[in-house]
């Protein structure tokens, strides 16, 4: 991890590599429907929710991935929230693919998540 920067965790959906930033503030998992569509499981239909953050309030779906893999534990099926992802998580050159998601409390609650901040480095350990 960077200063300043979010930690960020890589994983494994469908065997398609993801970079999914921890936030300890979401209840859900959100990936973004072009994650989910790499890894071959677009199409799904999903239940519609409305989503409320900080930037306001929008429609997504929930849908349910078979396995995602994660600091060596795998983790599934769950449901995660497909949702589009801001423009200011996408790669310099303005596409997809420089943050797939956010990993949430309902992933989260299978780790424990240590920061040391001083050697720049978190680690999730399954419990």
């Amino acid at each position: 991890m960077s200063p300043g920067a979010p930690i960020t965790v890589e994983a494994r959906l469908n065997g398609v590599p993801l970079t999914l930033i921890v936030d300890t503030g979401a209840d859900r998992t959100v990936i973004s429907p072009e994650a989910i569509e790499r890894a071959g499981l677009g199409g799904q239909e999903g239940r519609p929710i409305e989503v409320i953050g900080v930037t306001g309030t929008s429609t997504a779906n929930l849908v349910t991935i078979p396995l995602l893999d994660l600091a060596g534990a795998r983790i599934g099926p769950i449901v995660v929230v497909a949702h589009a992802l801001p423009s200011s998580f996408r790669a310099p050159d303005g596409t997809s693919g420089a943050v797939d998601g956010l990993l949430g409390r309902d992933v989260l609650d299978v780790f424990t998540l240590t920061v040391d901040a001083a050697s720049g480095r978190a680690t999730l350990t399954p419990r």
